[in-house]
């Protein structure tokens, strides 16, 4: 991470000849001052190490796991960083942003990708209204909608 310039590096080996390869994608601000902080208050260099085992002190090499545990001591449903990755361009594509930003912030090479990621969520796409202004400002008020009434809708 670099924090003087708000970039993150993240890698893929998503190509077609499973290659590792790198880019650099800006921070937010917000995301940019926790991690900052973060790092501040973790005792060695990175950012997000192992605190435990063999490898502690050492950087975090995958994430497999990480959300699905984090969700379980929050007592929620379990999903993953994919998931995170569909939201996203959800949110983004309900807020009228280019295909094309889309494409770039999620760091897919082919458009057609994009598009698909957009388009299996159109039937969701009202029910994401519940996810404007934060999680503080639209507190649950009832019992989760079953199934079969979201079917029938």
């Amino acid at each position: 991470m670099d924090f003087e310039g708000r970039l993150i590096r993240l890698g893929t080996r998503k190509r077609k000849n499973g290659s590792l390869e790198y880019e650099q994608i800006p921070m937010m601000d917000e995301l940019c001052e926790v991690l900052q902080a973060h790092q501040e208050e973790s005792e060695g260099l990175w950012v997000f190490q192992q605190p435990t085992g063999r490898r502690k002190g050492q950087p975090y090499s995958e994430n497999r796991g990480f959300p699905q545990d984090l969700c379980r001591l929050a007592g929620g449903k379990a999903f993953g960083c994919h998931a995170i990755r569909h939201l996203t361009a959800s949110i983004l594509a309900q807020h009228n942003v280019p295909m094309i930003a889309i494409q770039q912030i999620l760091r897919h090479k082919k458009l057609s990708t994009t598009e698909r990621y957009v388009r299996g969520l159109e039937p969701v796409r009202v029910h994401l209204q519940v996810l404007s202004g934060g999680f503080l400002k639209n507190k649950p008020t009832a019992e989760p909608t079953k199934e079969k009434e979201l079917k029938a809708v």
